[in-house]
């Protein structure tokens, strides 16, 4: 886990990881990609009261949160109040199999579109946008680390079929 400036970036880092696995899975698992999507929300609603110093039950409960935040603490249009509540069905039905139907590519989709939605309204907060945007920075060096691994067991995979490749032909 990457070193923080404060306890307050580590949810909006987290929640950045999950719309990143949401993008990476939503064609193959559109479960996963909205179950993600869901995780990214509560962890950028928590990072939220975190940075405002604010107690929540523990939960996974998006609409335990919301009536916490809303409209006291944020002011949320009713679209996003809408998708939130939207979002939260998944999560449960992901964690307790409660929805009658599984999510199609279409709805992983826009899940990922609308949670980097919200994901951008709560860091648009003057109390909220510094801690979320270390939170940012931080992840983007994670990527290029990842992206560095990624580089050199590709490169290592391709010298080792080289190497095959030459033992074939001397045969």
């Amino acid at each position: 886990m990457p070193e923080y400036s404060s306890k307050k970036v580590e949810l909006f880092y987290l929640a950045f990881g999950d719309i990143w696995g949401a993008e990476q899975t939503w064609r193959g698992n559109p479960n996963l990609a909205m179950y993600l999507c869901q995780l990214a929300t509560e962890k950028t609603m928590k990072g939220f009261l975190r940075c405002l110093n604010k107690s929540y039950e523990f939960s996974h409960d998006l609409n335990a949160l919301l009536n916490v935040l809303y409209p006291t603490l944020i002011k949320l249009d009713s679209e996003t109040i809408k998708y939130i509540q939207y979002l939260d069905r998944w999560g449960s039905r992901l964690r307790y199999k409660s929805m009658p139907s599984d999510p199609t590519k279409e709805d992983s989709e826009i899940a990922i579109i609308r949670t980097k939605k919200i994901m951008q309204e709560f860091a648009g907060n003057s109390h909220v946008s510094k801690f979320m945007s270390e939170a940012d920075e931080i992840w983007n060096k994670t990527l290029n680390t990842i992206r560095e691994e990624d580089k050199k067991e590709i490169d290592a995979l391709k010298a080792e079929l080289e190497k095959e490749r030459a033992k074939s032909k001397k045969t």
